[in-house]
């Protein structure tokens, strides 16, 4: 309880700083902004509480489900704090919390509102928690001074309270590869390295009895792998607005061959830093009634959009469709059809018409070294080699040797393209056991183009699909022509077609909102995760005609929402989501999925929905064969059908082929959910998940007939499936991981 006491200090001192604007209005505006910010920063020192224990939490939700599961507020089990000091503080900042939000939801009460997007938005102006970065090089051929421009490396010390840059020489040490002998290789230990700023560069001394020194040029022996000295990390005053990076091999020269430019990113692209500071207040309606519209309107969840509409809707079922709009979206023209048929990861891409992007972000639970994974990268470089911002979210566990070379490739020689493999880090027994490090991954699945130059081009693509041939081909891929890609004809790695789905939406805002919410992720604490929300949302008594004008919207254009979870970390939101949108159904619920084994608050959920009578049909899958999960998976799919086999209609995806892999859910023809969510224990207690809700009649049909044509290749069952014991044994004994 000592850091959490040391914490709330230092954060109380920090939201003073960093709250007080230089020049302050007298103004109600300004008085609301700095509401919303505070509600911010009392979510911010919470969040370490909102599953302060979660065996507890999953044992309160499996076992009392009927207990408040539809408040979304944050969960706090004060009662597990054992210090009533500390209990108190927490309890003062909830009630604070209250008290802001309802005094800013009296005054939204007084103030106009469309209906789409935020009330009004401010700009969160503390501190994020604490960040280290990496420039790397696997060879002397990158970075070379040799006259070609080279992008600057985004530095974020701004963004940051303690932000550190950390230089690592991945050359072998036994390196022949710029040695003549072996006399060479015995010599060849580190590079010599000088980095000037044109500000404090706060960096090691070259005495260990000295504290840090601060210098505008600090030089170093750049050891190479395994040979020490691999500890090379300094910081930077907010001051430093650019500095240079070069070095070279003594060996081979006496004057500086390679080396970087390294530039504040809030000189490089001040969208980015908007987004990372960007905080929209999103009205809470009340009085909406049970409905799938009440449910649009009425949401308390952090992580989750404003409502906002979008210009174009794109049903990405077709493959061919789905991986023409990714290269059309990022180079302005489209694949040629043969290049997709003979899967030539070396096809043409025409980029004469190629947007200018100022951010592309990728976040998938796989970037494999195959056709799909080739195209995207080349058609990405293109962009980052002009500039554009560029971030890449994969699962470490995932990624494979020439996975990871492709992703290498993508990134060689240019700066502005920076790569995050997550991995969940246990900080302690009450977040996860050492398995869970390797269970727990990214599985979240967008593509975003954001430009503020060409806001046509602004695009989201999102859905079930990873990077990854076996989302777009049917039949098995031969690469022997190729020796970095995956050769899955040959065995290399087992191959599956999963008969997936996804979307492409088009249109500025929400392109933009969601990619603040990614932005916001990226920055996330390294240990705990913790992130802060793009979102603060006020509830608000509304009228009778604001109620009239928020049922009617939605008939003359779309609506849609973003959301993202993170278990452990944001009160199982996404759990409360789902059983708050399986309540607002009164007449039909319509899901594909391929994983089925809901949670049991969830069950209870589509238990009562099914007395009250909606009628529920669910699609998915028993064999699983092909997908690189274990036999359990079909075991675990079982349980799950035996559990709602009298209420749910559940037909099982017959083509012995392919995995039926889509994730859509419609909700009475109105409402639809395409999310990368499967309704299965993992992605609500492990995963991070995302997704679009989407409230409007057209987009809802589209996708009704989508499940309904998934439904017509697939069989009623109507007889419970057999599990062996060994596999219930297991299922109970993993009850939360499947």
């Amino acid at each position: 309880m000592r850091f959490f006491l040391n914490s709330l200090i230092i954060s109380t001192i920090l939201a003073t700083m960093g709250c007080t604007s230089t020049q302050r209005a007298p103004s109600s505006l300004t008085t609301d902004e700095e509401r919303i910010v505070r509600i911010q920063e009392i979510d911010l020192q919470l969040s370490q509480y909102w599953n302060n224990d979660w065996r507890y939490s999953q044992k309160l939700f499996q076992v009392a489900p009927t207990m408040v599961m539809t408040s979304s507020a944050p969960l706090f089990d004060l009662s597990k704090i054992s210090d009533p000091k500390v209990r108190s503080q927490i309890q003062t900042l909830m009630n604070e919390r209250s008290n802001l939000r309802e005094t800013l939801g009296h005054k939204f009460e007084n103030r106009s509102w469309s209906g789409v997007g935020p009330w009004f938005q401010s700009t969160f102006r503390r501190p994020l928690f604490e960040k280290q970065e990496v420039i790397s090089i696997r060879d002397l051929h990158e970075f070379r001074l040799d006259g070609k421009a080279i992008n600057p490396f985004p530095l974020e010390h701004r963004l940051f309270a303690n932000y550190s840059l950390h230089f690592k020489n991945e050359i072998p040490s036994n390196s022949d590869v710029f040695a003549k002998d072996k006399d060479d290789r015995v010599r060849k230990k580190s590079l010599k390295a000088r980095l000037e700023c044109d500000g404090d560069i706060i960096a090691p001394s070259k005495y260990f009895w000295r504290a840090d020194e601060r210098t505008r040029v600090f030089e170093f022996d750049w050891f190479y792998a395994k040979e020490g000295g691999q500890k090379i990390s300094v910081k930077f005053s907010p001051m430093v607005t650019q500095c240079q990076f070069r070095y070279y091999d003594p060996e081979q020269s006496s004057s500086w061959s390679n080396g970087l430019p390294l530039t504040s990113l809030n000189s490089l692209s001040s969208e980015w830093v908007e987004m990372a500071q960007q905080i929209d207040a999103c009205p809470l309606i009340s009085g909406m009634g049970k409905n799938p519209e009440g449910f649009f309107w009425s949401q308390d969840f952090n992580f989750n959009t404003c409502p906002e509409t979008f210009d174009k809707y794109t049903n990405l079922r077709n493959p061919f469709v789905a991986m023409n709009r990714r290269v059309v979206s990022l180079t302005g023209s489209p694949l040629l059809t043969k290049d997709f048929e003979q899967k030539n990861p070396m096809a043409t891409l025409n980029f004469s018409k190629a947007p200018q992007f100022d951010i592309i972000w990728v976040a998938s639970l796989n970037f494999s070294a195959d056709f799909s994974g080739m195209v995207t990268a080349r058609a990405i470089r293109y962009h980052a080699e002009r500039g554009t911002q560029v971030r890449i979210l994969v699962p470490q566990v995932t990624m494979t040797k020439k996975d990871r070379e492709i992703v290498t490739w993508l990134m060689r020689d240019l700066p502005n393209v920076k790569v995050q493999y997550y991995k969940y880090t246990v900080t302690d027994d009450k977040d996860g056991t050492w398995f869970d490090r390797f269970h727990r991954v990214n599985h979240t699945k967008l593509l975003l183009g954001y430009s503020s130059k060409n806001p046509a081009a602004n695009f989201m693509i999102t859905g079930g699909r990873n990077i990854r041939d076996s989302y777009i081909f049917p039949e098995t891929p031969f690469y022997r022509a190729y020796k970095h890609l995956k050769n899955y004809g040959d065995g290399e790695e087992p191959y599956i077609y999963y008969n997936d789905f996804d979307i492409e939406l088009r249109g500025t805002d929400i392109v933009k909102h969601t990619l603040a919410q990614m932005v916001n992720f990226w920055n996330r604490e390294p240990d705990t995760h913790r992130f802060r929300s793009t979102n603060v949302n006020l509830p608000v008594r509304a009228e009778k005609d604001m109620i009239n004008r928020l049922n009617t919207l939605p008939k003359s254009k779309p609506v849609v929402r973003h959301i993202m979870s993170l278990p452990y970390f944001d009160g199982y939101q996404l759990e409360r989501f789902y059983i708050e949108m399986i309540e607002s159904a009164q007449k039909e619920i319509l899901l594909t999925t391929p994983y089925f084994r809901p949670s049991v608050a969830i069950s209870a959920a589509l238990d009562r929905a099914h007395a009250r009578g909606v009628n529920i049909k669910v699609v998915t899958r028993i064999h699983l064969a092909g997908d690189g999960t274990p036999q359990i998976a079909e075991e675990v799919n079982k349980e799950g059908i035996n559990r709602h086999l009298k209420n749910i209609m559940i037909y099982e995806w017959t083509d012995n082929n392919s995995i039926m892999h889509a994730k859509i859910l419609v909700i009475d023809s109105k409402l639809s959910f395409l999310s990368s969510v499967n309704l299965n224990r993992r992605s609500f207690i492990h995963d991070t998940e995302s997704g679009a809700l989407i409230l409007h009649e057209p987009t809802a049909l589209d996708l009704r007939r989508e499940v309904l044509s998934y439904l017509s290749r697939s069989r009623l069952l109507t007889a419970q499936e057999k599990i062996g014991w060994i596999s219930g044994q297991l299922i109970d004994w993993g009850d939360s991981y499947f």
